[in-house]
């Protein structure tokens, strides 16, 4: 369950003795992803919100794992006493809600805390793998690769902004119990902002070297760029 106020305070003064819990088990991140978002706003959710909140958050820069996965992971941590469940009644309905546990705070405090900065930087790009190995494929045919992914780029732009709008309008910003959510969400709408830019310019380099822009463009006044040749010195 959530932590009430007696509760954290109880933690963190174990957490500064050092006396909390070491026997954390080696969970996957989606263990801790899922967990995550339990905590950052200290709610009751049922496996298919996780899986909405975690499409519209860390979705953009990581992964929104599917509800089956999410329920995989949360019947881990329950194992784990790192979350628990129980049922409410909405209308005629019965859901079961998720909701993290003073042991599952502990755990999820000490592997955020072990960050991975030492390790190497990898960027994987399926678009860019494709365009390197498309050998001999019509320049045309790379151009509408490109703006499909473009089109998918200004999607999560769009998904992100809306998502962003919609948690401001629940008040979700203002009560997020960890500090960094807000940092990471302007350091993703960058990010995307940046590829846009980057993959334009890419299909603007394919298209004017490799396709039939500078053709298309014939007709425009080749007088206004010539080449004028230096005499050699000493030429009358």
């Amino acid at each position: 369950m959530g932590l009430d106020e007696a509760s954290r305070e109880a933690d963190e003064a174990a957490a500064r003795e050092g006396a909390a819990d070491p026997g954390y088990p080696d969970l996957p991140t989606t263990a801790y992803l899922v967990l995550g978002m339990l905590i950052v706003n200290d709610e009751s959710l049922t496996a298919g919100e996780i899986k909405v909140r975690s499409q519209y958050t860390v979705g953009h820069f990581y992964w929104a794992p599917a509800v089956s996965h999410i329920r995989r992971e949360l019947t881990r941590l329950i194992e784990h006493d790192m979350a628990a469940e129980r049922t409410i009644h909405v209308g005629k309905r019965k859901m079961t809600v998720y909701e993290s546990t003073p042991r599952g705070e502990r755990a999820l405090r000490a592997w955020a805390e072990a960050l991975p900065g030492d390790e190497p930087v990898m960027i994987k790009h399926p678009l860019m793998l494709k365009i390197w190995l498309a050998g001999d494929t019509e320049p045309a045919v790379v151009l509408e690769a490109i703006d499909r992914y473009l089109e998918t780029v200004q999607k999560s732009i769009d998904e992100l902004m809306w998502a962003q709008g919609r948690s401001r309008e629940l008040g979700l910003l203002e009560e997020m119990r960890s500090r960094y959510p807000l940092q990471v969400a302007t350091y993703t709408l960058r990010s995307l902002y940046a590829e846009m830019a980057n993959v334009r310019q890419l299909r603007d380099e394919i298209e004017w070297n490799l396709g039939d822009a500078y053709q298309r463009h014939a007709d425009h006044p080749k007088t206004a760029i010539r080449r004028r040749v230096r005499p050699e010195a000493g030429d009358d």
